[in-house]
């Protein structure tokens, strides 16, 4: 019983090496990095903070693996990626640091 819960716990904590290229993807997809205020996320939902939701490309996202794209108003928009949501929006909130 152990062993699987290790086998379990070790398969939900290894780093996707492509979380850089995934992020990448979702940028692009949203307006470029320049087009985010803000970025968080809960259990499965990346939420961001736009300048503008316009420019978002929902098909691009959704062919990238979303489960579904939330439009909330002109400025607010949440990606259901299950549970890698959280981990997108902590690369996002590095790469938003480091630029500025």
């Amino acid at each position: 019983m152990l062993k699987g819960f290790k086998r379990i716990l070790k398969f939900l904590t290894q780093v996707n090496p492509n979380m850089d290229q995934d992020v990448d993807t979702i940028i692009a997809a949203i307006g470029g990095i320049e087009n985010v205020v803000e970025t968080g996320a809960c259990a499965t939902r990346l939420r961001l903070t736009l300048k503008s939701t316009a420019v978002v490309d929902q098909k691009a996202l959704k062919q990238h693996g979303a489960h579904g794209v939330v439009v909330l108003d002109d400025k607010h928009i949440q990606i259901i990626y299950g549970l890698k949501a959280n981990s997108y929006s902590q690369i996002m909130e590095e790469r938003m640091s480091s630029q500025s």
